[in-house]
């Protein structure tokens, strides 16, 4: 019974990170709209679609994981240049606190940064 255990905690966690590598839903209505417009309407277009993708669906997929693949990066990206605006000095450190910290004690002004910045990209 605890080998059982065992082995189904470890299926767990090996299917965790699995699970979050999918794109959202966003991320494929976003891709839906840009494979249209690449599909076009004219029978030339959609011949040079079908050569590049194969089908919709293809495309579409592409398209996502580029998509999370890029808003995964403008999140990285942000964390970084919100690490450097606030600095070191205890006086930068409130500054930055006072510009984007929203709550009573100014705790959350980090996460307010990055959310700022990554939609900003």
């Amino acid at each position: 019974m605890q080998r059982l255990l065992i082995i189904v905690g470890a299926i767990a966690l090996l299917a965790a990170p699995a699970a979050s590598a999918k794109p959202s839903n966003a991320d494929k209505r976003e891709a839906r709209k840009e494979c249209r417009a690449e599909r076009g309407t004219s029978d030339a277009t959609r011949e040079a679609f079908k050569a590049k993708y194969g089908n919709f669906g293809a495309c579409v997929s592409q398209q996502a994981r580029e998509a999370k693949a890029e808003r995964r990066t403008a999140r990285a990206n942000a964390a970084r240049e919100c690490r450097e605006e606030r600095g070191d000095t205890a006086e930068s450190r409130e500054a930055f606190r006072a510009e984007y910290g929203t709550n009573a004690n100014g705790k959350n002004a980090f996460g307010k940064c990055v959310s700022q910045k990554a939609r900003g990209s």
